[in-house]
């Protein structure tokens, strides 16, 4: 078993994807397997440089050029309105938000579509409809559809009016409203990129109602390095006179949250806490305490939406105790990847895609209130990333109190082979290739993780011996492997920082390849 601690780095290389190109692609393939696959490589290709990504100036224009897209699609803004639309945006929750509120809606036998990001696993993910991956085939043909429209209207567009490829995200979204279109859904569940006012969604004209998930300090570089800044782009996707509902923000976070309400012209309320209801307690299917924030949310989101939908005072409904449907939808709902447990027949992995400080807070309490509940004791291990515009001293502060046996650092990668002096990403999920991943660099990340931890044991803890074994891998599938070598009797491993790394381990835990 072979494993790299963080003073035996060797430097690798990493293929890089070309910049986006306009390519006309028919797909020929025999297996509905290697279709999929051709069309997330080309999917792929759309991805480009980060930064360049995610600039403000850039994000403006995505908005303007998803209406072009669309108009060559013969998807107009009246078409996207007939989707009854539910639009959630936030920094922590809004995900499961969305999830709760789509299961819900599905128990009282809606058709649901639900736009997440970014996924875990298979890109497929992102678009669901009644609560299942919309399946290979429906993806790979809407995936041509849309793709090769998009191509011709490049090709024809003028010096004057220009139009480019979409980015990765761009295009996605602009693929996600044209398969709701066509699948006939009752209801849209969208889930807001990043921030909301620039963000991709947000050509959303008529939604029928706007939530706003707990607010914290994320994509600093894009949205602002103030609560206050990034309360105003979340709350970019309110509408005029339609509502909009939030839970319990920091005080001048909600400040600017019922300012940009009274500028759109528009009603913002805050939902109650779940033990308003007449039947409180009630069983939630997703654990830790923040759900029921989420959870809150997601009911008065379905309230709203139920109002709407059937013409009868919100306040009638809103008196009313949570009905059969709602708790059903609140008991069943799925989502992974965020406080995930599996167990294996080596370890039980504790799995939550926390990359914010308030999120990384309650991972950990979700983390130690479970392994307490442990009959008997075992080594407890961290799987830790954080992405380059993180700094993982401060998603570490809060888990230094955890008392881990071991700490693993490792890149989101789930494996990879050894052609010569290069390493390539074995392609076993094409879906979780990241474009311009140089792995040198993970390296150098990976080591000041490592320089965090150290800082971080060293400054806070009174005992400043017995320091935590540190290990340091390239891959996925060899801190798996190490994990499985271990001679403690099934650790408890809490994998944390990076939705990525959540993605890449539940891969590999899972093995499965599915068709549908």
């Amino acid at each position: 078993m072979k494993f790299f601690s963080y003073y035996s780095f060797h430097i690798i290389s990493y293929r890089f994807f070309t910049a986006p190109q306009i390519r006309k692609v028919a797909s020929v393939s025999k297996t509905i397997s290697d279709r999929y696959q051709e069309a997330i490589l080309t999917l792929n290709a759309l991805q480009t440089n980060q930064l360049k990504l995610k600039t403000t100036e850039r994000r403006g224009k995505s908005m303007n050029d998803i209406l072009r897209y669309l108009s060559y699609l013969n998807v107009q803004l009246d078409h996207i309105d007939q989707l009854n639309i539910i639009h959630v945006a936030g920094t922590k929750g809004k995900g499961s938000t969305c999830a709760f509120t789509e299961s819900i809606l599905r128990q009282y036998g809606y058709k649901t579509g639900f736009f997440s990001s970014p996924h875990l696993i298979e890109a497929r993910e992102r678009i669901r409809i009644n609560g299942k991956l919309i399946s290979k085939e429906k993806f790979v043909g809407y995936f041509w559809q849309c793709y090769n429209a998009i191509c011709n209207a490049v090709q024809q567009s003028t010096e004057k009016e220009p139009l480019y490829m979409p980015f990765y995200f761009s295009f996605l979204t602009t693929m996600m409203f044209y398969v709701f279109v066509h699948e006939k859904i009752d209801v849209a569940i969208i889930e807001v990129g990043i921030g909301g006012e620039l963000d991709c969604t947000n050509i959303i004209k008529t939604p029928i109602v706007c939530g706003i998930a707990s607010l914290g300090l994320d994509h600093v570089k894009i949205l602002g390095n103030t609560i206050e800044q990034i309360a105003w782009q979340k709350a970019g996707i309110f509408k005029k006179d339609v509502p909009a509902i939030t839970v319990p923000q920091v005080p001048s976070a909600m400040d600017v949250l019922f300012e940009r309400a009274k500028e759109k012209h528009c009603q913002l309320t805050i939902a109650p806490s779940l033990n308003h209801y007449t039947n409180y307690p009630f069983s939630l299917s997703l654990a830790g305490d923040i759900q029921e924030i989420n959870a809150s949310l997601a009911i008065q989101l379905v309230f709203h939406w139920l109002s709407a939908r059937a013409g009868k005072s919100y306040n009638e409904l809103l008196e009313a105790p949570l009905s059969k449907e709602i708790l059903q939808g609140l008991a069943t709902c799925r989502w992974s990847g965020r406080n995930e447990s599996v167990t294996t027949n080596t370890a039980t992995y504790y799995l939550d895609g926390a990359h914010t400080t308030e999120s990384i807070e309650q991972c950990k309490n979700w983390f130690m209130n479970s392994i307490s509940k442990q009959q008997t004791s075992t080594r407890n291990i961290l799987l830790f990333y954080c992405s380059n515009d993180r700094d993982p001293e401060v998603l570490l502060q809060p888990l230094m109190t955890c008392k881990f046996d071991c700490v693993a650092f490792c890149s989101p990668v789930t494996s990879m082979t050894i052609d010569g002096n290069s390493h390539t990403d074995t392609k076993s999920s094409n879906d979780q290739w990241r474009a311009k991943v140089d792995m040198s660099g993970e390296i150098g990340r990976l080591s000041l993780h490592v320089a965090a931890f150290e800082k971080l044991w060293l400054s806070t803890l009174e005992n400043q011996t017995n320091m935590p074994s540190i290990h340091c891998f390239h891959t996925v599938s060899q801190a798996l492997a190490w994990i499985d070598d271990s001679k403690s009797l099934k650790p408890s491993v809490l994998v944390t920082g990076s939705l990525y790394l959540v993605g890449a381990v539940l891969k590999l835990l899972d093995g499965n390849d599915n068709d549908e």
